[in-house]
């Protein structure tokens, strides 16, 4: 299976754009991230190292009303061999205009969002869970960003990295609510079912461990158990013991694995666990007073 940050992309990349109001929405999003430059003749250099921004871009722009006079072929530009910053050159009224959608009525925020992400988000997967972050530069962005996720009952922990901050998202279900509200549905489903498999797989390994430890406490209470029951027998003082004491050591002796509940099952008169219970305190007191060390 294709890697969770890979199909990620990918997705974001290949939706498909539902209208003019979304795309411009998007692209307004992603504009208001990229690096800007001016150019000699006034225009302005956008740029970004991640070549999927300006696939996405490309896909954006025919769906847009600027595209009538701005062709997308005239205006990107790609380093050779795809190494370091890709660029589009912009006329300044395109640029203020693409930046102006934000405040027009027609503006979609989560189309606008899912454009921030693909300037400035990223995926990660620790060990153990995983968590979603935006590392933005432009502090209208970061407000516009905590405000929307606000209203949508989103809540980012926030810290400011050189002269970027950075929004991440842990929670297991806010990190899905916000795949979905971005049109990223393949994402979401992947991360639900990551944490469903996640679930199953640390309760396995809690019943396991829980297993072991309940193990470990028999094989040590039976240890000590033998310990008690062959003490009166070494020091010879068994005739000091009861009939029913001397049963118990021996069937004990004879079934060093089964529980006090079936030790008192097995009694030629068969007894309740508390009984047995009450019986190894007895010979336990007997075997101190001999000079048993409980200990050992």
């Amino acid at each position: 299976m294709e890697p969770l940050v890979d199909s990620l992309w990918d997705e974001w990349v290949a939706t498909s754009i539902l209208d003019v109001i979304s795309a411009e929405s998007e692209l307004a999003g992603i504009v208001s991230c990229l690096k800007k430059t001016s150019c000699p003749g006034g225009d302005i250099r956008l740029s970004s190292r991640r070549l999927w921004v300006f696939r996405r871009i490309r896909k954006l722009w025919g769906k847009t009303r600027w595209s009538s006079g701005v062709d997308m072929g005239d205006i990107l530009k790609v380093p050779k061999r795809h190494k370091g910053s890709v660029s589009i050159r912009l006329p300044v009224n395109v640029l203020s205009s693409i930046e102006a959608k934000e405040h027009d009525g027609s503006f979609i925020r989560w189309s606008w969002i899912r454009g921030v992400f693909g300037v400035t988000g990223a995926l990660y997967q620790p060990k153990r869970g995983y968590y979603f972050l935006f590392r933005v530069s432009n502090r209208e962005v970061v407000s516009g960003l905590v405000d929307h996720l606000a209203k949508n009952h989103i809540s980012p922990s926030s810290r400011d990295v050189s002269d970027t901050v950075e929004l991440i998202v842990r929670d297991q279900a806010q990190i899905v609510d916000l795949v979905n509200g971005m049109g990223l549905p393949n994402t979401a489903l992947r991360l639900e079912e990551m944490a469903i498999i996640r679930s199953m797989r640390d309760r396995a390994n809690r019943l396991v461990n829980c297993d072991a430890s309940n193990i470990k406490k028999s094989v040590d209470a039976a240890r000590r158990q033998i310990h008690v029951a062959r003490f009166p027998l070494d020091k010879g003082c068994e005739k000091n013991l009861s009939p029913e004491l001397l049963e118990l050591i021996e069937l004990r002796l004879t079934n060093p694995s089964i529980s006090l509940n079936e030790l008192g099952s097995n009694l030629s008169i068969p007894v309740t666990k508390s009984t047995v219970t009450y019986r190894w305190k007895k010979l336990i007191a007997i075997a101190e007073s001999n000079g048993f060390m409980p200990d050992i």
